[in-house]
């Protein structure tokens, strides 16, 4: 078969497969601000405030990281504007 006729995602592995549920990193670091790896999901820093993981972010070096708060289940959700 061609290489250029290969199905989709042949031959470039599973990524998926190695990644962890982010639902799970969220309910595990709840109510607070936290680092997650790009690729795997993979908790790499967590704080108490936006600023202080901004500060474990560059004392660590992180790279390829999102940014995200992970909210506790008694906290309100926001649904909409108003």
């Amino acid at each position: 078969m061609p290489r250029w006729f290969r199905k989709r995602n042949e031959g470039r592995g599973n990524m998926q497969s190695d990644r962890q549920p982010l639902s799970q990193v969220l309910a595990e670091c709840a109510g607070n601000w936290i680092a997650v790896d790009r690729s795997t999901n993979e908790l790499r820093a967590a704080a108490s405030s936006a600023d202080l993981l901004a500060i474990q972010i560059r004392e660590k070096g992180l790279r390829n990281v999102a940014i995200l708060r992970a909210p506790d289940a008694s906290e309100p959700e926001l649904v909409g504007l108003g």
